[in-house]
């Protein structure tokens, strides 16, 4: 059986701005009211023109702009139509990174971001984990002891590290802004980290994971927030050109 439009309560477009503006803003308004979810079916281009009543190419204006911003997905061919998008974590992170980057935003309130969100995480993992997640930690930091010749792979290792630290957590919005902000800093991680640098990195990681380990979560936090406060005063130290 054929899925059924989504009954949204659509209003016939206005052109105070544009129609396509109007369709977007009344698309975008029911799913942060809950009244659309992921995955719901829409209508094809044809049904929802006819239901904001405007033509086909307003309508075709409104689509490509959700489809570009992630709000809807097109589909072709017999069972295709218009759907609410299902969430991508990555998409998202990657949308967030592009326009950090975009914005030039600097690496000093990149790694002050991280300070905000990883000190956040950290307690959320210690109230949260349980003894198979500190598990999965610490075989992720020995794993990552293995590579620390190899600034850039021991980055990348400490990046997985540091998105298993956020499913611990938990909590899907700080794991997107983290993800958003690591994919920024890890090729500055990998190019400034020598091999005493990332063992001493190792050291502390390993003692905010056994905080977590007993549930301490000021401990955990702390001993996050301080290791990155360093993280921020070296790079703020190191000339714009190294």
């Amino acid at each position: 059986m054929a899925d059924l439009p989504h009954r949204g309560t659509w209003r016939e477009a206005r052109s105070e701005g544009t129609l396509s503006a109007d369709i977007i803003a009344q698309i975008r308004d029911q799913l942060f009211a809950g009244e659309l979810k992921p995955g719901d079916y829409l209508g094809s281009e044809a049904s929802l023109a006819q239901a904001f009543a405007v033509s086909r190419m307003a309508m075709r204006d409104a689509l490509r702009t959700l489809s570009a911003t992630g709000v809807i997905e097109i589909r072709r061919g017999a069972g295709g139509g218009i759907r609410i998008a299902v969430a991508e974590l990555g998409r998202f992170a990657d949308a967030l990174a592009i326009q950090m980057t975009l914005l030039g935003v600097s690496r000093g309130d990149l790694i002050e971001a991280q300070i905000a969100t990883e000190a956040m995480i950290t307690r959320l993992a210690a109230e949260r984990a349980s003894a198979l997640d500190v598990e999965h930690l610490r075989a992720l930091l020995t794993g990552a002891a293995d590579t620390v010749a190899d600034g850039a792979g021991f980055a990348r290792l400490l990046g997985t590290f540091h998105a298993e630290l956020a499913r611990v957590a938990r909590n899907v919005a700080l794991a997107v802004v983290l993800r958003g902000i690591l994919q920024l800093l890890e090729a500055t991680y990998g190019s400034d980290t020598t091999p005493a640098r990332a063992r001493g990195v190792l050291v502390k990681y390993h003692a905010v994971v056994d905080a977590i380990a007993v549930g301490d979560a000021d401990q955990a936090a702390t001993r996050m927030r301080h290791h990155l406060e360093e993280v921020r005063a070296h790079a703020l130290r190191k000339p714009p050109s190294a």
